[in-house]
Order: structure tokens, then C-alpha cells, then sequence
């Protein structure tokens, strides 16, 4: 049986798909397949303090827009929220969270080699607990934004760099540094 937070993930997945699929249809221009990757220096705020963390990330999209003035597509990504462990007094505590997400992306050319952008879309966001030997496995759809800066090199490759904030229970935020490609 799917719980409540599922249900609303898998909803929004479809209402973001049938957006894609429209706006793909209305425009002539298909541009590309991507992929890409990168590290994030995380910071969280657990109810033990504040955390840090570096944390990889990969994501893959389809740009479904590309015009002079704006881009848009839609992506699949996954990222890794960290792991944190210590003691609280005597008692040792340890997180690791993660998130998968489906996002919309709105790129603006600055310059033929720049592009600053945003995204925003839903994270399943899983963070699995242990406080004093008790395991505990934290599932649930948050939403998250994001902005970034990106150089493009032969219109194949881009170098980026951005941040993220995640809506949950860990309150995450990242900043990091990665690459994309494009396939054409």
C-alpha cells in the first residue's frame, strides 16, 4: 500500500510529464539529451547541531526548448544528502540521507558562453536514523529549488555551478561544482 507522500510524488511526476509533453509539442525545437555530475558541499541542520558534508550527485535531462533568449527542460537526478555520525552525551547518533528527484529547469543565455539558471521540482527524500542502537528509516516528497551559473564549451559541455535547497526534515543545503554533457 502507498502512503500519502508517495501517492503526491508519483502525482506530481505525472502532472511535470504532461507539462514536458505539451510545451514539447507546441515547439519546433528539440534540443538535446544531457547528463551530468558533480560535488556538493552539504550543510544540515540536525536537532544535534549543524553538520557538513561533501556528497556526490548525477543527474539526466532533455532539453525540450532552446531558443536565443530562453531554455527549458525537465530532469532525473540523484543526490546524496550526506552522512553524519557522533554522540550526543553517551549516546552515538548517525544519519545518511538522499534524495531523487524530477525537476524543471529554466536556463537564460548571458553572452554566448554564459547561462544562469533555476530549477524547482520534488525530491523522494529517504533518511535512514540510528540514536542509541535504534535503526529508523525516514521516507517522504519534499520540494526543492535551486540557481545556478554555467560556462558552455563547444556547445557540448558545460561547467556549472549552483545551489540547492531541500524542503525536509534535515533542512539541506548544497553548493557544489560539476560538469554536463550534451548529446545532440
Amino acid at each position: 500500500m502507498l502512503n500519502q507522500s508517495k501517492v503526491t510524488f508519483v502525482r506530481g511526476c505525472a502532472s511535470l510529464a504532461a507539462l514536458v509533453l505539451g510545451l514539447a509539442a507546441t515547439t519546433a525545437r528539440a534540443d538535446s539529451l544531457y547528463i551530468g555530475a558533480g560535488a556538493y558541499f552539504t550543510d544540515v541542520e540536525l536537532t544535534v547541531g549543524g553538520e557538513d558534508d561533501i556528497t556526490p550527485a548525477g543527474f539526466i535531462g532533455y532539453q525540450f526548448l532552446d531558443s536565443n533568449v530562453l531554455m527549458l527542460s525537465v530532469e532525473a537526478g540523484y543526490y546524496d544528502l550526506g552522512s553524519w555520525s557522533g554522540n550526543v552525551g553517551e549516546v552515538p547518533y548517525s544519519f545518511d540521507a538522499s534524495a531523487l528527484t524530477v525537476a524543471g529547469v529554466a536556463y537564460v543565455p548571458v553572452g554566448p558562453f554564459f547561462e544562469i539558471y533555476a530549477k524547482a521540482g520534488f525530491a523522494a527524500v529517504e533518511v535512514e536514523s540510528r540514536v542509541a542502537d535504534m535503526p529508523r528509516t525516514d521516507d517522504d516528497t519534499d520540494t526543492f529549488i535551486g540557481a545556478g551559473v554555467a560556462v558552455d564549451f563547444f556547445d557540448t559541455v558545460d561547467i556549472y555551478a549552483e545551489y540547492l535547497q531541500f524542503d525536509n526534515q534535515i533542512d539541506s543545503q548544497m553548493v557544489g561544482v560539476g560538469i554536463r554533457f550534451d548529446f545532440f
